[in-house]
């Protein structure tokens, strides 16, 4: 069972940190966006 749950984190890890990058790139396409938005003219 030992050998299970290592094989797993194995595998778990790196998909956490793929997200984590993911998410990441997600919140810095959202703020680019929202700035230039804010900062665009009215018009």
């Amino acid at each position: 069972m030992d050998l299970v749950i290592r094989l797993v984190a194995h595998v778990v890890v790196p998909l956490f940190f793929f997200g984590m990058a993911g998410s990441v790139v997600v919140i810095a396409v959202s703020f680019v966006e929202d700035l230039k938005e804010l900062f665009e003219d009215e018009e």
